[in-house]
């Protein structure tokens, strides 16, 4: 009965991979990378050339792409035996990562983050801009304490000038971007 078994299970293993597109799994060096493929070099075989970066190379709305660093080690999935067909399945280390979900991007690499083409710049230094804009309020009141109690000279009377500053004094919640934190 355990010999049935052994061989049942081993019909279905098979049919199982039958069905699989990636029929052999290879490793090799990245010696090139552009934006949707790369080169693999493997030890004791071919060349492997235009490996995509992602399974479907289509114009996806929304994707991960992880970019392997030059002679970092790779893992790649052959479809069908097809050498002109492979995938990266993994890396041991990343150049950028690039995630896109609808009309949102985001690059990371090793200088930072980038998020939807940086158009609008570096994100603030909430606690700096803070800092900054509590001494512009303070200066504003003590120009206008100023500006009430400075004498005309000549008559001695205060200028008389009404200034009445609408600023109010500044808080993490006027400027802070709660979708993105750091």
């Amino acid at each position: 009965m355990s010999g049935q078994l052994e061989q049942a299970i081993s019909l279905a293993i098979q049919a199982q991979s039958q069905r699989s597109q990636i029929k052999t799994v290879s490793w090799g060096v990245v010696t090139e990378v552009t934006e949707t493929t790369c080169t693999v070099e493997r030890d004791n075989a071919p060349t492997l050339y235009g490996v995509l970066l992602n399974a479907i190379d289509d114009d996806l709305q929304s994707y991960v792409t992880v970019y392997p660093l030059l002679n970092s080690n790779v893992l790649v999935g052959i479809v069908e035996n097809l050498k002109t067909e492979a995938v990266i399945l993994k890396c041991s280390e990343v150049e950028k990562i690039k995630v896109k979900i609808g009309t949102q991007t985001l690059y990371i690499d090793k200088e930072g983050f980038i998020f939807n083409a940086g158009d609008n710049k570096g994100l603030v230094k909430i606690v700096e801009l803070v800092d900054w804009m509590t001494k512009l309020h303070t200066d504003i009141q003590t120009l206008k304490q100023l500006l009430l109690t400075h004498p005309v000279t000549g008559n001695g009377n205060p200028l008389a000038l009404i200034f009445n500053p609408t600023i109010e004094s500044p808080t993490i919640d006027m400027f802070e971007n709660k979708k993105i934190t750091q």
